[in-house]
């Protein structure tokens, strides 16, 4: 046996098994903010991502601002859950943004790129 087939069988296995590694993997939400008009979009954006567990936020598309007084915006949120129920994971950090300054509402698209219901309803905080 080859020295490099002994590592392949004995040390490859522990590589991937590793501490190192997340023990769940990262998930991946698409959310539509509606904020009140003159809500500052990097500084919310930057409040989210201080936010516990999440890891990365991006804006999907340019901020639309409406007749009524309201900022659109739709981003995406990458986060560690907790717990064993991503659902109850997703609300948690749904919640968790809608407490934060200037956001009015705040709707769930998508959770790892699958449009997502609750109940038979969408997700409305």
């Amino acid at each position: 046996m080859s020295a490099e087939d002994r590592f392949r069988i004995f040390v490859r296995p522990l590589l991937n098994e590793s501490s190192y590694r997340l023990e769940k993997e990262l998930v991946n939400v698409t959310l539509r903010l509606i904020m009140e008009g003159e809500t500052h979009v990097p500084d919310t954006l930057t409040r989210i991502r201080v936010l516990p567990t999440v890891s990365v936020v991006g804006q999907k598309e340019k901020v639309y601002r409406n007749d009524q007084g309201s900022a659109i915006l739709e981003i995406y949120v990458k986060f560690l859950p907790k717990g064993s129920s991503d659902v109850s994971s997703v609300l948690k950090l749904v919640k968790l943004i809608k407490g934060l300054p200037g956001v009015k509402i705040v709707r769930v698209l998508a959770v790892a790129g699958s449009p997502v219901m609750f109940k038979g309803k969408p997700i409305i905080v």
